[in-house]
């Protein structure tokens, strides 16, 4: 099987929307196609919808609805990281990334922080021209994320055609 899942983490309906917002006005500005807003927990796993879908189920069980609080707007050379919102560090991150670890055992694909990327592409001085802008409307903002899904994506797919399978709604207390 080809490593085309990914979890991620999702915004709550009126903040997703806003955030695809930007996502789509930026996506053209560095020539990449626009993309849902999301955190990834791990990416290029090679496992199905269904082969989580047991695992996922739990794991939203167990979480609370979650209340990130935005540290920063930050560039950086990663193309999947080229303009996205830093979060404060949170202590439900590790805790799904230690589930989606056990559960994939590997750490291919483990997101290296809590993050929501609003562009992709190669980061010049125009980019961090933009981030300069979007830092003044995103920094110390709270997103709210209700869910997690597994969703068809990875290095592997082109980002076209990335899409969500199955969502899970937290109902943790």
């Amino acid at each position: 099987m080809n490593a085309e899942c990914s979890i991620w983490l999702l915004p709550e309906a009126a903040q997703e929307e806003e955030l695809r917002k930007t996502i789509a006005e930026l996506s053209p500005l560095l020539g990449e196609p626009p993309f849902a807003p999301h955190v990834t927990i791990q990416g290029d796993l090679s496992w199905s919808a269904e082969d989580l879908d047991g695992s996922l189920t739990r794991l939203a069980t167990m979480l609370p609805l979650q209340r990130w609080r935005v540290k920063d707007v930050e560039c950086s050379e990663h193309f999947f990281r080229c303009l996205y919102l830093r979060f404060v560090d949170q202590p439900a991150f590790p805790t799904m990334q230690e589930f989606a670890k056990n559960l994939s055992r590997t750490v291919v694909g483990l997101s290296p922080f809590p993050h929501l990327s609003l562009a992709y592409g190669s980061a010049d001085d125009e980019t961090r021209r933009l981030r300069d802008g979007l830092a003044r409307t995103f920094a110390g903002q709270e997103i709210v994320f209700d869910r997690i899904a597994v969703c068809r994506s990875s290095k592997d797919v082109p980002i076209d055609k990335w899409q969500v399978l199955r969502e899970y709604r937290f109902s943790g207390k």
